[in-house]
């Protein structure tokens, strides 16, 4: 007695048949794309300014320039070997150097009681220009305890003469601590990057009413 052997099912299917099965097999293992979180740096929901009178002076805020790592909407993670690495899974919702600005700007609009704040490009007009660099924004996991850290250079200039006068310039920094080990840093650094945004944002609206305040006593002087 002899037994046949089944054919393999390759060789009953038609090529059409066979294609159309081993496409739906590779559609069952294929892998989505991981979505790209993105975040904000605004450290409170800030209400309309509470100025009712007449702010006698006009400060144009322009975007922040940015150190050449910090251009990309990305986060920076820089590793122990002092290597920065860009995470593509999470980022800003805009270019930080954008997003700094526009944030300042709300903030000392809303804290400055001598000057009306404002981000229009191009405004005429204006009586100081508030200018800024980047120079870090970071997740800085090459030391430990890791930690958040921001560092911004500001300067307000004096534009009313037809000319630029730097009246101001200040290097603001700040961080704020990181748990050690972390598989998934990126919530945990925006929230650090928020705090440390919020304390030099206080710093620079700080340092502006102080020049502002300092200016009155000298004008009311000398008049």
């Amino acid at each position: 007695m002899t037994t046949r052997t089944a054919p393999p099912l390759a060789r009953l299917l038609t090529p059409l048949a066979l294609l159309a099965l081993l496409t739906l097999a590779g559609c069952g293992l294929a892998q989505p794309y991981p979505a790209i979180n993105t975040f904000d740096l605004e450290p409170q929901t800030l209400p309309p300014p509470p100025f009712t009178q007449v702010r006698p002076k006009v400060i144009l805020v322009n975007q922040l320039g940015s150190a050449a790592a910090y251009e990309t909407r990305k986060l920076i993670y820089k590793t122990k070997g002092g290597r920065l690495m860009e995470d593509f899974y999470n980022e800003l919702v805009a270019p930080p150097g954008r997003l700094l600005a526009d944030s300042l700007a709300a903030w000392l609009d809303r804290v400055c009681p001598d000057a009306q704040v404002v981000r229009a490009r191009g405004l005429k007009g204006a009586d100081y220009v508030l200018e800024g660099y980047l120079a870090e924004l970071l997740g800085d996991f090459s030391q430990n305890p890791p930690v958040a850290r921001i560092t911004v250079v500001i300067t307000l200039n004096d534009i009313r003469r037809g000319q630029v006068q730097i009246v101001l310039a200040r290097t603001y920094q700040a961080q704020a601590q990181l748990s050690p080990g972390l598989d998934r840093p990126a919530p945990e650094l925006i929230q650090a990057l928020t705090e440390a945004w919020g304390q030099i944002r206080l710093s620079v609206s700080q340092d502006l009413n102080d020049y502002f305040r300092a200016t009155q006593k000298k004008n009311a002087k000398t008049s």
